[in-house]
């Protein structure tokens, strides 16, 4: 069965509730794999591994986590990221890119995004983005395309 992949590193900030006028650098780099195409085009969901710099929180932490294509029909691609931080600490990213035709570009680039710590409550907000203009190149060499073993 034919699987897929692409790399993609997003960049940006986050602040903690707590303090929300401190912004942190936040770089999340992953690999999304879709294992079966079948299978992908029944669940919609891209698997996702690769690591993530939290300035204060996580550095060169694993992650693994989703994609969501399950929405489309909405314009909804929700992402959701486990890890556990430098406190050993499990933390997850949550956000959504959402798309709209006023701002295609924007909105397959711009991810927005909540941080929640190991009992499921919101500790931050985040600002993630894929730079369009530096990275597309990269980004399209990285995608594979695997006939089967």
């Amino acid at each position: 069965m034919p699987s897929v992949s692409f790399r993609e590193t997003m960049s940006g900030s986050y602040w903690r509730l707590d303090s929300p006028i401190d912004e942190r650098a936040l770089t999340v780099r992953y690999e999304a794999h879709a294992a079966a195409l079948g299978d992908f085009l029944r669940r919609r969901t891209w698997s996702l591994v690769g690591t993530i710099d939290a300035e204060q929180l996580a550095s060169g932490r694993p992650i693994e986590g989703t994609l969501g294509f399950g929405r489309i029909e909405e314009r909804r691609f929700p992402y959701r990221f486990a890890f556990h931080g430098d406190d050993g600490r499990r933390y997850e990213l949550m956000g959504e890119k959402e798309w709209s035709h006023l701002a295609p570009l924007e909105s397959l680039t711009l991810l927005p995004a909540t941080l929640s710590d190991d009992r499921g409550e919101e500790i931050a907000r985040a600002m993630l983005r894929f730079d369009l203009r530096a990275d597309w190149a990269q980004w399209l060499r990285s995608i594979r395309v695997r006939l089967g073993d």
